[in-house]
């Protein structure tokens, strides 16, 4: 059984039962059985954890105002006008529409020009957003209406743009917000425009999504247009998406915010004292150069770094260090190259994941300056690799373009599905530093 109202077994319903008569002197937002199987289906039926993360989600909503003050609170101008997204049109079968221009979204610049609160803070009122339009669909509708489809455009999305570790931890907030706050509302997220290297962006963010989202993405190829076509109608499609509305443009910017890279002139103080006092402080003199040593002991362990300056640029390469036959030498090989960098104007900050245990080198080197010091604060850490679970996609065979992989356990026209690795063998794909092509892949559902 679904788990879904008109599909529950007689367990199911009996653990709605329960969790109701659990939290029935709680005030809560919605009180129908639709709301309540939604905690219960996050859990997998557990009425004892659906109940802990009910109860914790109503905490939270107390804590940001979401019924009280959040859905009148005004975000600062930075992210109103250069935070990507918005809702435009329904699908097919009349579920509402949410576009996000994630390519756009603007790492380096979302941290340096706003707050981590102000951020989570946009994100709820989006989703409660998400709730209240729900409902305006069922009432218009005359159908319950709960969940959105979600066309995820990843233009200019790279490693280079979106490795800056500060805005993934931000991405990993907002995930696990959307995750434990507003289950079940997402009905398929159908990814477009993917450059080559989504498949290693997608390794590393999906440990932040629950299994559930993940089983919805669906990646589109070349025949991204024709994709969406199958699910949400031309008339209810902006025109930059295959469609023909154009409110103003063909983008729909009335609607949907397409996201920028925010200028800056937006930016804040370079770090509160807060900030750097998190930080290890050291001087590099005029000359010479700066090594920090560090040892990982797990392969697939990811190593992350920032840095700044406080006046003028520096020099910033990675190496691994590779010991030899005799213990008193050793090798440096270079993993990252050595380039100077403006961390005096944007802290500095990417990721590496290692593919050898042993020590890595990060070199901060000034021996290009012979009359200024530089001083340097910067943090670093190892963090434990992911599950060692291979990224499988289901590939359609068919070579027509408009054809659809594989949707909800079922094959397209018929056709087989084949089952293939994501194999990630490039040791350049691993390094946040390194610039990949923007080749499309073909249409392909993600599973795990």
């Amino acid at each position: 059984m679904s788990g879904h109202m008109d599909d529950l077994s007689p367990k199911q319903q009996e653990a709605l039962r329960k969790l109701r008569a659990a939290v029935a002197e709680l005030p809560k937002p919605e009180d129908d059985d639709y709301f309540y199987l939604r905690w219960l289906r996050a859990r997998k039926f557990n009425v004892k954890k659906a109940e802990e993360m009910l109860r914790k989600h109503l905490q939270v909503r107390e804590e940001l105002g979401i019924d009280t003050t959040l859905m009148h609170w005004t975000p600062p101008e930075v992210l109103r006008k250069f935070f990507p997204g918005g809702f435009f049109g329904e699908d097919r079968e009349g579920h509402p529409v949410w576009y996000d221009n994630f390519g756009n979204l603007d790492f380096r610049g979302l941290y340096r020009a706003s707050h981590r609160e102000d951020v989570l803070k946009l994100k709820a009122q989006h989703f409660e957003k998400t709730v209240h339009i729900c409902k305006e669909y069922s009432e218009r509708k005359g159908k319950h209406i709960e969940t959105v489809t979600a066309v995820l455009d990843c233009e200019n999305l790279s490693l280079q743009r979106h490795s800056f570790w500060p805005g993934i931890e931000i991405l990993r907030e907002i995930l696990r917000f959307a995750s434990d706050q507003y289950p079940e509302r997402s009905k398929r997220i159908l990814v477009v425009k993917a450059p080559s290297m989504f498949p290693v962006a997608y390794k590393f963010v999906k440990r932040f999504m629950d299994e559930d989202t993940r089983q919805k993405i669906i990646v589109a190829g070349d025949d991204w247009k024709e994709v969406l076509q199958k699910f949400i109608a031309p008339d209810q499609l902006p025109e930059a998406y295959g469609g023909t509305r154009c409110e103003p443009d063909p983008w729909c910017t009335d609607y949907i915010n397409p996201g920028a890279d925010i200028p800056p002139e937006y930016y804040l103080t370079n770090l509160t004292e807060t900030d750097k006092g998190d930080m290890e402080k050291t001087t590099v003199r005029r000359g010479s150069s700066h090594v920090v040593a560090c040892q990982v002991e797990k392969l697939q362990s990811i190593l992350s770094w920032e840095f700044l300056t406080t006046n003028r640029d520096i020099g910033f390469g990675l190496y691994f260090q590779q010991e030899q036959q005799n213990k008193k030498k050793s090798k440096q090989e270079e993993v990252i190259p050595l380039k100077r960098r403006n961390s005096h104007v944007i802290p500095e900050a990417g990721y590496f994941t290692c593919e050898f245990t042993g020590t890595y080198v990060l070199r901060f080197d000034n021996s290009h300056c012979w009359t200024h010091s530089k001083e340097l604060l910067y943090t670093l850490k190892v963090l434990p690799p992911e599950s060692e679970s291979t990224v499988q996609v289901s590939l359609e065979p068919s070579s027509s373009s408009a054809s659809l992989s594989q949707l909800e356990g079922e094959c397209v026209d018929g056709a087989p599905v084949a089952e293939c690795d994501l194999t990630l063998d490039q040791p350049n794909l691993q390094t946040a530093s390194t610039s990949i092509g923007s080749e499309s892949p073909t249409t392909v559902v993600l599973q795990d």
